[in-house]
């Protein structure tokens, strides 16, 4: 009985070796994308991921707007579609269903966005935009650093704002000019009390050059600083010409705030007459002085307005080095950031293009949406399928377009390289998967 049992079991060993081998049909996820008006979206980036994100494929559309995915285990999965110009389009399906039918998905024009600009930290921003202001020169001589042509400028911190006024100071220019003016004062015999010759001289420059430190410190620094307003002239470069006239007359009451607004002139006037007081310690004293004190503030108005019209009208013709900066902080794509692209086509010689696989950013900020196009040239770079060696591509001259610029792409994180293009083919087709890289810094548009 027992010989017979054993030899029961050989033989069904046997007949299931036998027998073909059952296999669970492949399970496939296929599906269009089209746009609203039911035309086919060729490029679409098209992923795969599972319910729980623990694995995800990756493909493309092709002319016709068709995707596939083969080989896929059974089970619940998210498709997201990402196409440029386009909303984002997700949906969930189940793989392996009976009956289950193609995914199709209708893609919508994007919603228009606001425009984000990028910039730096308002210290910083500031920081910037004096070093462009302490270059500007009248007719290229004269130091020109107390005017803004950046209509919203960042406001200065105490420690910039006596910068600005230390460059007045230092600035050789400054320092001939008092030479000069101290020389005038002796010719006309000047507050004779200094006397003449070198001594007499000396103290002309000294007390001129004084005079110039107190009204600098005091008129554009301390006071600017204990009141919190800016000591530079915000240049205005828009309007009719009465209402710049205006806005120069009006700008001599009337101050910026580091708050961003405008508000009294409190530190102009007071820092005037803190200067005319103070320069009675240095100069020959004079009699009634706060009558004189009453008119020095008087001609600071008068005197601001009149400046404040030459420099709209006038000055600005004739000062050299100035430019806005309202652009000048865009956004900036790093060298070496990695670009994962997706091909349109099937590999081949020739020119070729890519779809943006997934956003590109920089400090949180995107600066380049799925679904961008790239544009390249590849070229055969030796090797012979079948023959023990890889057949190698070579890709080149490849620009991403992001927004109005072309951001140049390279094969290899590093400079140099030999270019040999690394690459993995999609499922079911000839198109490529793979990474390059921003060849250099390049300034890009503001993002939406």
């Amino acid at each position: 009985m027992m010989r017979l049992l054993v030899w029961g079991a050989v033989l069904t060993a046997l007949v299931a070796g036998w027998a073909p081998a059952q296999t669970a049909a492949a399970v496939a996820v296929d599906g269009t994308v089209k746009d609203g008006a039911g035309l086919a979206v060729a490029g679409a980036i098209v992923t795969l991921e599972t319910a729980a994100g623990a694995e995800q494929r990756t493909t493309t559309t092709d002319q016709a707007g068709a995707f596939h995915f083969g080989d896929v285990a059974a089970g619940s999965y998210n498709v997201t579609v990402a196409a440029g110009g386009f909303a984002v389009w997700t949906a969930n399906v189940t793989a392996g269903v009976l009956n289950q039918a193609p995914v199709a998905a209708v893609l919508q024009v994007a919603p228009v966005t606001s425009t984000i600009e990028v910039t730096l930290p308002p210290k910083e921003l500031a920081a910037e935009q004096l070093k462009s202001e302490v270059k500007q020169r009248l007719l290229g001589i004269f130091p020109h650093f107390l005017v803004t042509y950046e209509p919203n400028a960042a406001p200065l911190t105490a420690g910039q704002k006596f910068h600005l006024g230390f460059k007045t100071l230092v600035d050789p220019v400054t320092l001939l000019g008092t030479g000069i003016d101290a020389g005038i004062q002796q010719a006309q015999n000047k507050y004779p009390e200094f006397g003449q010759g070198v001594e007499g001289y000396a103290k002309r420059f000294g007390a001129r050059y004084t005079s110039h430190i107190s009204g600098v410190m005091i008129h554009h620094v301390i006071l600017q600083a204990v009141f919190h307003q800016d000591p530079r002239y915000f240049y205005k470069d828009t309007g009719r010409f009465r209402s710049r006239v205006w806005y120069s007359i009006w700008t001599a009451f009337v101050c910026k705030g580091d708050n961003g607004r405008w508000q009294p002139d409190y530190s102009d006037v007071i820092g005037g007459a803190a200067a005319s007081q103070v320069s009675r310690l240095y100069y020959p004293y004079t009699s009634r002085p706060w009558l004189r004190l009453f008119h020095n503030v008087l001609e600071g108005f008068g005197g601001r307005a009149e400046d404040h019209l030459l420099e709209q009208f006038v000055v600005r013709r004739f000062t050299t080095h100035t430019r806005k900066l309202a652009g000048m902080f865009r956004k900036v794509l790093a060298e070496g950031t990695a670009a994962p692209l997706v091909s349109v086509g099937d590999l081949s010689a020739g020119p070729m293009t890519f779809v943006l696989a997934s956003d590109l950013q920089a400090n949180g900020a995107t600066l380049a949406k799925v679904g961008a196009i790239a544009e390249g040239q590849v070229s055969y770079a030796g090797g012979m399928s079948g023959a023990g060696e890889a057949v190698r591509w070579r890709l080149e001259h490849v620009h991403l377009k992001v927004g109005n610029v072309d951001v140049p792409l390279r094969s290899n994180q590093a400079k140099g390289g030999d270019g040999a293009l690394v690459y993995r083919q999609l499922e079911g087709s000839g198109r490529i998967a793979l990474v390059l890289y921003v060849a250099q810094d390049v300034v890009v548009g503001p993002g939406k």
